[in-house]
């Protein structure tokens, strides 16, 4: 069985081999001791200390398997983006010209920077290892992420977004750097990628034009990459997708990928989550019915899929699953639909 709980201290070594097996794509998990001791000493200051819903912070959740003790997964969520360090993205506008003498009316594409999601909360870090990505754990890593913003509303924004990567060619190029992003940086993808993720972002600032860029100017290729989500990417995107999240017009100035949001009330698992008390134990037959469960707090947050049985406003869970999530009768548990149904909303082309 595998659980979604928030990183620890002790996790380090853990998270550190965990780290090497990402093969260096994760700017928000280096493989760096001190980065990322860092990056769990931020998320235990989070889960332990009061905060507001104007406080940034990063709450960074570890997905483990129970059995074995090993760490096989990641996600996160950082709130008040753009506050301490800038948040940069490009907004695709649309521009229309008239011009009577010639009767012709002409569209344009620009680029323009923004630090429109300044304050938003965003959501990323999603890692699962190739031999875990079965029986639901990669919707299980990204939803517990509602779960625990459904257990603190009051910390987190009004609203969620989420960059997804962006489109590389056979070569594994990205055709929006290799004929914009290099030509204001001067360095490789995979160099400006990770300063962005572990320096003050100052050199964007210094570097990143300072007006408009019209997309029809770029070579075909570079546009028609524009807001295209990476192959790999869209499995997340379509779980993001059926919670409702969708894309704006905004994507990210390195590579040109999509970024979708959502109103935080309207995500589907935060709406559909219910809290009930445990009544009792029973044992339970391994299904496919299985819901979402979580605890209800922060520090001590854990969630899982499991078969429950639910009477009214109350719950019975197996004498294993209690054990795990360190409860008891006539505490209180989260309880979501194990399956998200389609919102409607269509997928980033």
């Amino acid at each position: 069985m595998q659980i979604v709980r928030p990183v620890r201290t002790t996790d380090l070594e853990n998270l550190m081999a965990l780290a090497k097996k990402t093969g260096g794509g994760m700017t928000s998990m280096p493989a760096d001791y001190d980065l990322l001791a860092k990056r769990i000493s931020d998320s235990v200051e989070a889960c332990e200390a009061e905060l507001t819903g104007h406080d940034g912070a990063t709450y960074f959740m570890v997905l483990e398997d129970v059995d074995t003790g090993e760490l096989v997964g990641t996600t996160a969520i950082y709130t008040n983006v753009g506050l301490d360090l800038p948040f940069y993205s490009y907004k695709v506008l649309r521009v229309m010209q008239r011009c009577p003498e010639l009767d012709r009316i002409q569209e344009a594409r620009l680029l323009t920077l923004t630090n429109d999601y300044t304050g938003t909360t965003e959501i990323g870090s999603l890692f699962l290892l190739p031999e875990f990505r079965i029986r639901g754990n990669g919707s299980l890593l990204s939803r517990s992420r509602y779960m625990l913003m459904g257990n603190r509303p009051e910390r987190f924004g009004e609203k969620v977004i989420a960059e997804m990567r962006g489109y590389r060619d056979e070569n594994d190029q990205s055709p929006v750097w290799q004929h914009l992003g290099i030509k204001f940086f001067g360095i490789a993808f995979d160099e400006a990628d990770v300063m962005s993720g572990v320096s003050d972002k100052r050199f964007i600032s210094d570097l990143m034009p300072k007006y408009p860029i019209y997309i029809d100017l770029l070579p075909e290729v570079a546009q028609k990459a524009i807001g295209k989500p990476f192959a790999a990417s869209l499995p997340a995107l379509k779980m993001l997708e059926k919670e409702g999240f969708r894309y704006s017009n905004y994507v990210d100035i390195f590579d040109g990928g999509p970024t979708v949001e959502s109103y935080t009330v309207d995500i589907h698992t935060i709406k559909n989550t219910r809290s009930l008390k445990i009544s009792g134990f029973r044992e339970m037959e391994d299904s496919r019915n299985k819901m979402l469960v979580s605890t209800p707090y922060l520090r001590r947050f854990k969630c899982c899929l499991a078969d429950v049985h639910i009477e009214g406003e109350h719950v019975e869970i197996s004498q294993k699953l209690a054990d795990i999530l360190q409860v008891k009768i006539g505490d209180e548990l989260r309880i979501a639909p194990g399956r998200v149904e389609a919102s409607g909303y269509m997928s980033v082309k």
